[in-house]
């Protein structure tokens, strides 16, 4: 998603929509690395950015930035428009599958790289819930106007179907309460520069946050008390996008520096602290920009190649740019 931060920069975006092609294909190196191509789709330029999936269909949910939709690929490989043009989204970042309630909730921002943004709608941001059964766009909640520019990149959703949700732009975590029309500021801290992916422990009384500049970061969802995570190893743990709890431990992905890697951060029992560091994977051929994810079971999904490279600052195209097939890769955690 996007990522902003006094030190590290503006670091672009990520668009999708396509077509697939199945996991039996050859691998690059398949010998060097753990993940294997879970799925790929054929149409270039089109920054891809989230992923979720239903576990009731088997269906995934792809997120475009640029294309301003979500597409989604079932079981069978099909591939289909999940959301409307009539739905009048943003660039869709981040997403969660609400399984209990049988929603899709996605992140919608308006930026330039998003195509047909108007310089009125530039800086605008929105949840937006999706009824799985009839595919409609149900509600959407936006951020209310306050003359600052807003990114909600990612999401969460807590046990009671209370909505979580990181705003990359200007650092705040909000908050949508089950029940409620309104997403309200909940918490900023002196730790927050630019807010990635967030996700619950398994009691649903820590938050825990990635923020690009600062790492992981601990939120006591009860005292709003930020806790920057600390580290027994020498590990750089910048750079984090996507982030995932797994087990006791987090699933990462950063992407600040090459080579990108997926890493699982196995958490302290007794202290805010990551015990150690595993590398699920670094450095494959198709990872060209790795953005979100998801879990399924013990294997963790995720989009390799977001393609955000693939337009300027201004949202134009860069000449000569390699036409890319989005990849979703997939990789053990276990």
């Amino acid at each position: 998603m996007l990522r902003i931060t006094t030190l590290y920069g503006l670091v672009t975006t990520f668009v999708c929509l396509f077509t697939p092609t199945l996991a039996q294909q050859k691998q690059p190196d398949s010998t060097a690395h753990k993940s294997r191509i879970a799925f790929q789709l054929h149409q270039s330029e089109l920054i891809t950015e989230g992923l979720a999936y239903n576990p009731q269909t088997k269906t995934f949910y792809i997120s475009s930035v640029r294309e301003r939709r979500i597409i989604s690929y079932d079981a069978s490989g099909n591939v289909a428009n999940f959301s409307a043009s009539s739905d009048s989204l943003w660039g869709v970042f981040g997403m969660k599958v609400d399984p209990d309630r049988r929603l899709l909730w996605a992140c919608s921002s308006a930026l330039v790289q998003a195509d047909g943004i108007t310089a009125a709608e530039e800086g605008r941001t929105a949840l937006v819930a999706y009824d799985l059964r009839t595919k409609r766009k149900v509600a959407t909640y936006p951020v209310a106007a306050d003359g600052k520019r807003h990114l909600l990149g990612d999401l969460t959703i807590a046990k009671n179907g209370d909505v979580y949700t990181t705003d990359s732009r200007t650092p705040w975590l909000y908050h949508l309460a089950a029940g409620t029309t309104t997403v309200k500021p909940l918490l900023t801290d002196s730790l927050f520069r630019s807010l990635q992916g967030l996700a619950f422990s398994e009691d649903g009384k820590t938050l825990y946050v990635a923020d690009y500049r600062n790492g992981p970061l601990a939120v006591d969802v009860a005292t709003k008390r930020v806790t920057r995570l600390t580290s027994t190893q020498t590990a750089d743990l910048s750079g984090i996008d996507g982030l995932y709890y797994y087990r006791n431990s987090l699933i990462a992905i950063q992407n600040r520096r090459k080579p990108f890697r997926v890493s699982r951060l196995y958490l302290s029992k007794t202290t805010p602290s990551i015990e150690r560091t595993v590398t699920l994977e670094s450095g494959h051929p198709l990872m060209t920009e790795p953005t979100l994810g998801v879990l399924v079971g013990n294997q963790f999904y995720y989009v390799a190649n977001s393609q955000w490279e693939a337009f300027d600052e201004a949202g134009k195209p860069v000449p000569n740019f390699p036409a890319q097939k989005p990849t979703i890769l997939v990789v053990p955690v276990d």
